[in-house]
């Protein structure tokens, strides 16, 4: 696996990934396209129950450009996520359809996913991920819900990494395997995120560092005052034992800072190893307006 420039994250998650308040009853919904096989795609939405699809989400806000996939290597990757969209708070149905695909609708998408839970009494982001390839290799095309925070404490900072990557390998593709993404200090390696697998983010744990249920880990932001050192590895493994299969990378003092609120997708890119995009987590309205959320993209 190569480099992963987290640098770009957080400076940018500083920026402008931290979170604003929502109001109470209504749900926020984005959708992302990490199908590498899908280079633009659109969403529909409906109430639970029914049977009649809204217009493309995209197309009808003005982004005619839909979804586009780039695997995160270009200026592209800012349009892989959309915007967020408030929906009244209840259970809705998503649909993810390829555009300029003669038969591709709403009605015969690529994937959908229903039941999704928007509000539930209190603001709720939600971000749907759309994966795999249309060949089933190597897995079908599948909308993953990610639930996604809306507050950070004050003085601490919210990360969440994401393991969404499909890789090119001799003879076909491989999902990413389940990694862990640590902190490198002076005797010892601990992780941060661990056994993080495909699709989804890492599993709750209280120690070292809390991670909650929904893959989230809140530190001090004081932590980052100071350059920092982390690393990713296939899980079970550090940067002492397997320094073969494992990158650092460091992580400028004061890039980090109180507030941070960012989601980490390590998504694939054909024919090389997994690349990363990085979106704040938050409803504010995306920057200059577009129809697409606040991400950047990071080049190893």
């Amino acid at each position: 696996m190569r480099k992963i420039a987290l640098l770009a994250v957080v400076a940018f998650a500083a920026a402008c990934g931290s979170s604003s308040s929502t109001d109470a009853g209504t749900g926020f919904l984005r959708v992302a396209n990490f199908a590498s096989d899908i280079p633009a795609a659109d969403f529909c939405i409906k109430a639970t129950g029914t049977s009649t699809w809204t217009a493309g989400v995209l197309q009808a806000a003005g982004g005619t450009s839909g979804l586009v996939y780039d695997g995160g290597i270009t200026v592209l990757g800012t349009k892989q996520v959309s915007r967020y969209f408030a929906y009244t708070a209840g259970s809705y149905d998503i649909a993810v359809y390829q555009l300029n695909l003669p038969g591709s609708t709403c009605a015969t998408p690529m994937a959908s996913l229903t039941g999704v839970s928007l509000g539930s009494g209190v603001s709720k982001l939600v971000t749907i991920v759309g994966i795999g390839n249309t060949a089933g290799l190597p897995t079908s095309h599948q909308l993953v819900a990610l639930t996604d925070e809306t507050s950070v404490g004050a003085g601490n900072v919210a990360i969440r990494f994401a393991n969404m990557g499909v890789a090119s390998i001799p003879g076909g593709y491989t999902v990413v395997p389940p990694i862990d993404l640590g902190v490198v200090i002076p005797g010892g390696n601990p992780a941060i995120f661990v056994n993080t697998a495909y699709p989804g983010v890492a599993p709750a744990r209280t120690t070292p560092y809390p991670v909650d249920a929904n893959g989230y880990a809140t530190m001090p932001a004081a932590s980052f005052t100071a350059a920092t050192t982390l690393f990713i590895c296939p899980t079970g493994y550090t940067p002492t034992t397997a320094p073969a299969y494992c990158s650092t990378f460091s992580v400028s003092a004061g890039t980090i800072t109180s507030g941070t609120l960012a989601s980490v997708y390590i998504i694939g890119v054909a024919g090389t190893p997994p690349n990363a995009i990085f979106c704040g987590d938050s409803t504010a309205p995306p920057v200059l307006g577009y129809n697409y959320s606040m991400c950047t993209t990071a080049i190893p």
